[in-house]
């Protein structure tokens, strides 16, 4: 398995299921789908290859006395825990990259 290769094919498929699943009736969108895929760097942007991860540190607050998290917090769950800790929790949304522990400051 070549990366670079299994990344041109999934992206094919995709654009393949695409291209034929979805089909305007409306004469103003004819081609429209077609034109987009077909225009270098509107639908995949990749294969990237990522060396570390952006992820800030936090400052090591406390936030769970009784939880062990097993590693210090990412600063970005550190503002999350701030806003949904405390009587009076805030709407919070955390949009960050894979494997930042998004599922942590949901669940905890």
């Amino acid at each position: 398995m070549i990366p670079s290769i299994l990344s041109r094919q999934i992206n094919q498929g995709l654009q393949d299921f695409l291209a034929t699943s979805f089909h305007s009736t409306n004469p103003h969108f004819h081609g429209m789908l077609q034109r987009f895929l077909e225009k270098e760097g509107n639908f995949d942007k990749g294969p990237y290859v990522s060396l570390q991860l952006p992820f800030q540190r936090g400052r090591n607050q406390n936030f769970f006395q009784h939880v062990s998290l097993g590693r210090p917090p990412y600063l970005h769950q550190e503002m999350a825990f701030s806003r949904l800790s405390g009587p009076t929790p805030k709407p919070t949304l955390v949009a960050t990259g894979t494997g930042s522990g998004k599922t942590e400051c949901f669940s905890l």
